[in-house]
């Protein structure tokens, strides 16, 4: 990895606005993504084992409804973002979603985890309602959010400044999620007369999901009207611009930065879910020792037990936050590009390497854990600036401001990653012979070894091969940031 020396072209105050983000707008930011991943944490940690060990789903059912509804899904990300680039109100064209839709969003995320007592038929019927509903509400509110990057300033540099604000808060999300999830679950199903308490368990892990998903989703609400609040939209399409949806799809099909960014994240995102996807899996099959308490917390009458998974997890998170400061120095000293790489890279060794640790040293696994996780934060901290980079590439290139269907292509890609990855660890676990239920086989540990460290990493290997023909440097960066204020300009 060089150096790299070149500096963006000074910023000049366009409209009174110098590019600059006040220390305030870029928290309210961030908090959107604690609010978003709030929820899209549960879904990718709790969401599987729920539907097969809690809600009663065959392991191979429940894979088909993650790619089906997915699917459908990746269908409405072009479409939203489209409808945001036409949007017009006093407050913006991506700001008004969040009013709008964050009541939605935090009730569906909560119906997502309750559990009627419905025959298997229904069951599914029920899994799939909610889950595609509750994903087109995050549809609805993430692609606007995460278009609002490129129009909150047009300088890069204040955008990944920007971006780091926004992932320190969404791993905050994401604690409160691994460390939260399962004590809070054990303590609001604690009730013995409810039809679903296990006595080995200690609580009712249907009653403890449904509450917990209820207070998180009431937590997600708050935070984006506090998002909504906070923030504003400055960088505005050229005034001559004429849109076509037919145009615009055009476009962006010739937007080479794009295209490679779209495809490198389909296999991050896929990564990440089967990888997310597995942890709980792994410490109740293969470490076997997942529910085994290391440490507990009181509030008064509020008692939180900590077990291996949940430190596990909570460890990850906190090294995720640790990459988030680390991407500072990173995109002080090095390009964007060449970072990202790097990164990946070593995300690659770091995830393979689980499959040969001794899996009852909790320790090692932890340290382990947590160098993998310093990288995987700082991964989307310079992949979603690159978000925002390529929307300006696409203006500099074609004259035309399409954010909204730039960063919606984007997210079809992680959709379609979300998909991929979410339908091959349930399907891939049900092939490895596992049944809720039912004896735990070699086959099973060794597929469930695999799902948890060489699976995902070779996907991840893709995507930081892919990122090398990436075409957009700094330096590049540097030019279309002078060029494009120039023709607001004249």
């Amino acid at each position: 990895m060089n150096a790299n020396n070149n500096q963006s072209a000074p910023v000049t105050p366009l409209n009174g606005f110098d590019g600059k983000l006040s220390v305030a707008e870029k928290i309210g930011y961030g908090l959107g993504d604690t609010a978003s991943n709030i929820l899209y944490q549960a879904w990718s940690f709790f969401l599987m084992i729920f539907y097969t060990d809690v809600f009663g789903i065959d392991a191979k059912v429940a894979s088909f409804m993650f790619l089906i509804t997915r699917v459908w899904d990746m269908i409405n990300d072009p479409i939203m973002g489209m409808i945001a680039d036409r949007t017009n109100t006093r407050w913006g064209k991506f700001r008004p979603y969040l009013l709008w839709m964050a009541v939605p969003y935090g009730i569906l995320a909560f119906a997502m985890f309750i559990t009627p007592d419905l025959g298997q038929n229904m069951k599914i019927v029920y899994a799939y309602v909610t889950y595609i509903l509750a994903t087109m509400a995050y549809t609805a509110i993430n692609i606007p959010y995460s278009s609002m990057m490129a129009v909150m300033t047009p300088d890069p540099k204040e955008r990944t400044t920007l971006a780091q604000y926004r992932f320190f808060f969404a791993f905050v999300g994401a604690m409160l999620i691994t460390t939260f999830t399962l004590p809070l679950a054990r303590f609001f199903g604690n009730d013995p007369s409810h039809p679903g308490y296990s006595a080995d368990l200690g609580y009712s892990q249907a009653l403890g999901f449904q509450v917990t998903m209820g207070v998180f989703g009431a937590a997600a609400i708050i935070l984006l009207l506090i998002t909504f609040l906070t923030t504003r939209e400055r960088v505005k399409p050229p005034r001559e611009q004429k849109r076509s949806f037919a145009g615009d799809l055009k476009d962006v099909s010739k937007n080479v930065p794009w295209i490679v960014i779209f495809i490198a994240a389909i296999f991050w995102l896929t990564h990440n879910m089967i990888r997310n996807g597995m942890v709980a899996y792994y410490f109740d099959y293969v470490n076997g020792e997942g529910s085994k308490v290391l440490w507990s917390f009181s509030i008064a009458s509020l008692k939180l037990d900590f077990d291996q998974t949940t430190t596990f997890l909570t460890i990850g998170t906190i090294g995720m936050m640790a990459g988030v400061f680390l991407s500072t120095p990173l995109k002080k000293y090095f390009d964007k590009k060449l970072t990202i790489i790097a990164v990946t890279l070593g995300g690659v060794f770091c995830g393979a390497v689980f499959y040969w640790l001794p899996e009852e040293n909790f320790i090692l696994l932890g340290v382990m854990n947590f160098i993998w996780s310093v990288l995987a934060g700082a991964m989307p901290v310079f992949l979603f600036a690159m978000f925002a980079d390529v929307a300006d590439f696409h203006e500099w290139k074609f004259n035309q401001r399409a954010t909204g269907l730039v960063t919606a292509g984007i997210m079809f890609a992680i959709k379609a990653g979300v998909a991929i990855g979410g339908f091959l660890a349930l399907y891939l676990l049900g092939q490895f012979g596992y049944i809720k239920g039912a004896p735990i086989t070699h086959e099973i540990v060794q597929g469930i070894k695999m799902l948890f460290s060489l699976v995902p990493a070779g996907f991840l290997a893709v995507c930081g091969i892919l990122l090398f023909f990436y075409p957009v440097n700094d330096k590049l960066l540097a030019t279309i940031e002078t060029d494009l204020k120039n023709r607001k300009r004249e």
